[in-house]
């Protein structure tokens, strides 16, 4: 019986950590910390304890059951998968998973900031096997933002081959910023511009690979991958038993400021009123971005 076909939790999976470390931080070393500034990603193994992985599963579960919002990429192909964002608003499981697990120490670590705000959260579903490939992109074109402090966590909540990885780029983050890809055209042509306006349009990859330094990794639950969002990056398609369950989790620190983007398509995700209330420049303080470290006071008053 394939994976697809039975229920089966990561958190019971063989090779997850058993046993929480007393300083997880230090499974990142300085040279984990020189190898993110060059190449713009690391993958740190075991990060997460079968309970936070658990924690994952019912808040997935939980989102799957609600009305929340969902985004389907290759909608009606055999390739379909989806999307859903802004999770933390509505889901107690991702708000506790991001605000008492060690995720956001982590990005802390990362990006040097022990202020750190949550940008979003994001599930990527690829269930029933042969889903497509996530096209090429890089997140930058698509937000609001400047600056270096900020980082996403990849957390896959199902064993994976390295070619059903997410892909990147190494050292793309420092090149050139692409327009996004429009999600209403991917499958036609996965490079068609989201904005069509100032910004170059992205180099087809996928038909040229050998032309770049392409990074993915065999993956067991409890292992996360830690990005910059100037990194090029695509996920690779899952196979006709196979499945990817996929959360980011993106934080962001104190250099971190408002920026402005063509102005032919809003940015992602949708945030209504934030170009009413920040100037270009001004550090990235709203409502929408919630404080994650140091914990504010009210959220630590729920359990003191």
């Amino acid at each position: 019986m394939s994976r697809t076909e039975r229920n089966f939790r990561s958190s019971e999976l063989s090779g997850t950590v058993e046993s929480s470390l007393e300083d997880p931080l230090a499974l990142i070393q300085n040279t984990d910390l020189a190898k993110y500034q060059e190449d713009g990603v690391i993958m740190v193994k075991n990060v997460l304890h079968p309970e936070w992985l658990l924690l994952l599963e019912l808040g997935l579960e939980r989102v799957l059951n609600s009305s929340q919002p969902m985004h389907k990429f290759f909608e009606g192909k055999e390739g379909e998968f989806i999307e859903t964002i802004r999770n933390f608003d509505v889901i107690p499981e991702i708000r506790r998973f991001v605000y008492d697990s060690p995720i956001s120490d982590f990005i802390g670590k990362i990006v040097a900031s022990s202020n750190l705000w949550l940008y979003s959260d994001e599930f990527f579903i690829k269930e029933g096997g042969n889903s497509e490939r996530t096209p090429w992109h890089q997140d930058t074109p698509y937000w609001p933002i400047e600056g270096e402090q900020i980082a996403s966590a990849w957390i896959s909540l199902d064993p994976l081959n390295k070619e059903e990885c997410l892909e990147y780029v190494a050292g793309s983050h420092k090149g050139t910023m692409y327009d996004g890809f429009s999600p209403s055209k991917v499958s036609i042509d996965p490079t068609a511009p989201h904005y069509d306006h100032e910004l170059p349009q992205l180099p087809d990859i996928e038909s040229d690979r050998q032309s770049y330094d392409i990074r993915s990794w065999d993956i067991t639950p409890g292992d996360v991958i830690f990005a910059h969002p100037g990194v090029l990056h695509g996920g690779g398609p899952t196979g006709p038993d196979s499945r990817r369950r996929a959360i980011t989790i993106r934080l962001y620190g104190d250099d971190i400021r408002y920026a402005k983007r063509p102005p032919t398509r809003p940015t992602v995700p949708l945030t209504p009123g934030l170009s009413l209330s920040l100037n270009p420049g001004e550090a990235l303080r709203s409502p929408w971005y919630p404080r994650i470290r140091p914990i504010p006071k009210h959220i630590r008053a729920e359990w003191e």
